[in-house]
């Protein structure tokens, strides 16, 4: 039996790992890099009993994981998954065994998105950026903003309303470094100017090499359509509840759900 795992983060990698232990043909689809979107983060500290670590040195592990495992790997977006096979934008796949561990993606302002100095992941932002503009409230927004000014980056956060989501450490060490948080200051549009990035909102215009959007996360899920050998899992089934230890608890056990059919 053939297992397609969509999806090379925590969940994607947990399941897939073990099915491979347990000698199942399994690969990895993955868009980017396996790793996922832990990449990011400043530091990860929600897997019990591990060590907790930056976002970058989790995601090496993770493949170091998948390479001594030898696990396959392609990498391709898949967009659509009917019966037996998945479609991505590179080609055409078979599969006994569908596991969608694909995860999230950022909510949008198409508007704001004036230039490739507007990204949604820390990852993306290019290189050289001084002065970092950080919308959003929650845990996404607080961690880029503190990433980047460890990394020496002037970072600003800008929060629609007067309430703070992210955790009390996140924004408890905000504040430690000196991170400006202005509250009731909704982005009323986004400018594309000589200078960089010009932002307009309640409280004022104000210039920055970068933007860096973080207002929320929704499913990533490929169409599906006649698929019964179908397993969703990690942060695309539990999109409330994103935590790495949640997405690799889920990978093991679809894994030992996948094994014990293949027992029976």
């Amino acid at each position: 039996m053939k297992i397609a795992v969509v999806g090379g983060g925590p969940a994607g990698v947990a399941c897939a790992s073990l099915l491979k232990r347990y000698n199942v043909d399994v690969t990895i689809y993955e868009k980017r890099s396996i790793g996922g979107l832990i990449e990011n983060a400043w530091y990860v500290e929600n897997f019990p009993l591990v060590k907790p670590d930056s976002g970058f040195e989790l995601a090496r592990r993770l493949r170091k994981i998948v390479d001594e495992s030898n696990i396959d790997v392609i990498f391709d977006e898949i967009m659509y998954v009917k019966d037996d096979k998945l479609f991505g934008r590179k080609g055409v796949y078979s599969a006994d065994v569908v596991v969608l561990a694909t995860g999230t993606v950022p909510k949008r302002l198409v508007d704001f998105e004036v230039s490739d100095r507007v990204v949604y992941e820390y990852r993306d932002l290019p290189k050289g950026v001084k002065k970092l503009a950080v919308y959003g409230g929650g845990d996404v927004a607080f961690d880029g903003a503190i990433h980047a000014t460890l990394d020496g980056t002037e970072s600003t956060i800008f929060v629609r309303g007067n309430y703070l989501k992210a955790v009390p450490k996140l924004i408890e060490k905000a504040y430690e470094l000196g991170i400006r948080v202005y509250l009731n200051s909704e982005i009323r549009y986004v400018e594309n100017t000589m200078e960089g990035v010009q932002i307009n909102t309640g409280v004022g215009k104000f210039t920055f090499d970068a933007l860096l959007i973080a207002i929320g996360r929704e499913v990533n899920l490929p169409v599906v359509e006649n698929t019964k050998n179908l397993y969703i899992i990690g942060d695309a089934a539990h999109v409330n509840f994103r935590q790495s230890s949640i997405a690799i608890g889920d990978g093991i056990k679809c894994a030992m759900e996948i094994v014990q059919r293949l027992k029976d």
